[in-house]
């Protein structure tokens, strides 16, 4: 009896054995066919790549010479957002802004104390960073920041790029260790000629000077190996190879290119005593800027980045505010434009209004959710052609980048959004909402842009979700990701929608 009991238990072992290697095999067979190949790895290191020394050692010298200069007050707090009336009209030079934070004399000075001392430090080190420029840095290729929610949306963003044709590599910087993806990062983005960095292990281990969100943009462009950067945030979309922006004009001889965002400038107009210039300098544009996408060559601009990221590291109390004066979008955007003004190198500011991509919500009013920016190079040849900055001379730039910051292209976060749904149908049991455009109609997407975007989009996002849906960190608690989003894909993009209809 005991043997036979025995036998029984030895079979049911095996048994399950047998089908746990079965459902091993099947996964492993499984991803061996996907598009992201082991055989694809550029790669195949693991985890993350590892700091370069000499950057570590040239941070580590401006993390102190931040701390020395840390601002000697309290916290800014924005009591009175700044008025963006005119944002429509906005074109030309840049007008000292009407609002003001109401510092007082003493708050100015310490800030301008401060400032002075990171000045001081750059000037004296003109020649040590042209020589580190040259030591730290070669090449060209695209940064990006992912990690956590925002690694698949780097994905589509990265698949997008690719389509282009673009060939120019791609490093990934996470914020820290905690959000490194093993799978994501040593198959997926090798694949796509990517690789992933962690930013903390550029940071010296016992520096009060610490950074997130918004402060590790600047961070992560210092960080690269690469001279020539595009930085495209994970949720900006190229369309079109960047390297066209890198070998031409204004990019070649200016190193700084920026683009606009929806409003006019609002920073308070005592920056420009706190950064020793007294006065606003002539042929800044008079709009704010955008930075979800940006192209620097940290020769000559190496010096702007370093003062961009002391405004970032005392962003959040002091710099933002002062930048934005609480106006929709404030964090990094203004650092990079301001850094370059203040010390007098060349940059190259955009002038084409953004254009406004979004949806009209059930009260009549429209919703954006994305940007359209332009040919930097269109604008500039025109601009040179005509001598004239009057738009009405111009030929309009094409379309180049696509920023959708307003959802965030990520699979599992945007099916659970109501704004995906027509709010109109009534649902029974657990049937799917109706799925509606959120980018406008397909007819207002090819007159703007030449291509359904939100169509191609969502094939990158469900050739990607589907994929990998079990392997992003971030969709952990997730279900039926792949399901949900081909049942949008049919409803949508395979049959007329129905009910809310987005505009352009």
């Amino acid at each position: 009896m005991l043997a036979r009991a025995s036998y029984r238990w030895l079979t049911v072992f095996v048994a399950v054995v047998l089908l746990i290697s079965l459902s091993t095999f099947f996964r492993s067979w499984e991803n061996s066919n996907s598009r992201y190949k082991p055989s694809l790895l550029v790669n195949s290191r693991k985890g993350p790549v590892p700091p370069a020394k000499p950057i570590i050692d040239f941070w580590a010298k401006w993390t102190k010479t931040f701390d020395k200069a840390r601002p000697g007050i309290k916290k800014i707090e924005v009591e009175n957002v700044a008025s963006k009336d005119g944002s429509d009209q906005a074109n030309g030079e840049r007008k000292l802004s009407p609002s003001s934070l109401g510092l007082s004399d003493e708050q100015i000075y310490s800030l301008h104390k401060a400032h002075k001392k990171v000045l001081s430090q750059l000037r004296r080190s003109d020649k040590d960073l042209r020589n580190a420029t040259a030591h730290l840095y070669s090449g060209k290729g695209i940064v990006t920041v992912a990690g956590g929610q925002y690694m698949p949306t780097a994905i589509v963003s990265l698949r997008m790029l690719r389509k282009t044709g673009s060939k120019l590599p791609v490093q990934v910087f996470l914020q820290s260790q905690k959000e490194y993806e093993p799978e994501i990062c040593e198959s997926v983005l090798p694949a796509l000629n990517a690789e992933c960095f962690v930013i903390e292990s550029y940071l010296p281990k016992k520096s009060p000077i610490k950074v997130t969100h918004y402060q590790l943009k600047v961070m992560a462009i210092i960080f690269s190996s690469f001279q020539e950067v595009v930085f495209l945030d994970s949720d900006c979309f190229a369309l079109r190879d960047p390297a066209e922006l890198l070998n031409s004009e204004p990019y070649k001889s200016k190193g700084l290119v920026t683009w606009p965002d929806y409003w006019i400038n609002t920073e308070d107009p005592v920056f420009y005593e706190i950064a020793g210039l007294g006065d606003l300098p002539p042929g800044m544009p008079a709009r704010s800027r955008e930075s979800g996408q940006l192209l620097v060559n940290k020769d000559p601009h190496l010096p702007s980045l370093i003062l961009a990221a002391y405004y970032n590291v005392f962003g959040p109390d002091y710099y933002y505010p002062i930048f934005s004066q609480g106006v929709d979008g404030m964090g990094d955007k203004e650092t990079f434009l301001a850094g370059a003004v203040v010390l007098g190198l060349p940059y190259y500011a955009v002038q084409e209004h953004l254009g406004p991509i979004g949806y009209m919500q059930s009260n009549k009013e429209f919703k954006g959710a994305a940007m359209v920016q332009y040919h930097a190079g269109d604008e500039y040849a025109a601009l040179q052609a005509h001598n004239s900055t009057a738009a009405a001379e111009r030929k309009k730039p094409r379309p180049f980048f696509f920023h959708a910051n307003v959802p965030k292209m990520n699979l599992a976060q945007l099916l659970n959004l109501p704004l995906l749904f027509d709010p109109t149908v009534k649902l029974k049991n657990d049937e799917m909402p109706k799925g509606v455009r959120i980018w406008g109609p397909k007819e207002s997407n090819m007159n703007s842009l030449g291509r359904d975007i939100e169509k191609e989009v969502w094939r990158e996002m469900l050739d990607s979700g589907c994929e990998l849906q079990y392997v992003f960190k971030d969709w952990k608690d997730a279900t039926k990701v792949c399901e949900k989003g081909r049942e949008h894909w049919k409803e949508v993009f395979e049959e007329p929608p129905k009910g809310l209809s987005g505009i352009v």
